[in-house]
């Protein structure tokens, strides 16, 4: 029974060590990725314009920095909270991807109801899915003219 208990807490603790949470005020890369502490993180569950990004109406006439707008938004919404990510894995590009929060509030969900992102490929994110159908309908963010999808 002492080596059942005393490996069931070795396994336990090998997994509370490799979660990591990384909180502090936060920079703004762009609306999908922050950087705290230096750390580079990037949001699970959405794609959001780069920074640099323009977005064309469906006909093609009208660009705007769509990447730009959405970044913008993002910090203006953050100002100086402190956000608070749940890191659940790291990318090609070495970034942590995250589910961060500032006050409670998911980001992401966040910036799907604002109309600046969109759920990322086929993620298992139905909060987010609705958060983005709800901006879409009302025109909010990116959906406030339509416009060709970033993939397209």
């Amino acid at each position: 029974m002492r080596l059942l208990l005393l490996t069931l807490s070795i396994v336990l603790l090998g997994s509370a060590a490799n979660a990591q949470t990384i909180a502090g005020p936060a920079s703004v890369v762009d609306a999908n990725t922050i950087q705290i502490n230096g750390e580079v993180i990037r949001f699970l569950d959405i794609n959001a314009p780069e920074r640099n990004q323009v977005c064309s109406q469906a006909l093609g006439d009208v660009e705007w920095e769509c990447g730009q707008e959405a970044a913008f938004a993002l910090i203006d919404w953050l100002g100086t909270s402190s956000v608070t990510c749940e890191v659940d894995g790291v990318d090609q590009y070495q970034r942590h991807l995250a589910r961060c929060n500032v006050g409670g509030e998911d980001i992401a969900s966040w910036l799907a109801e604002s109309g600046w992102a969109m759920p990322y490929g086929d993620c298992a994110c139905e909060g987010v899915r609705a958060a983005s159908a709800r901006a879409a309908a009302a025109g909010r963010g990116i959906w406030i003219e339509p416009f060709i999808l970033p993939w397209d």
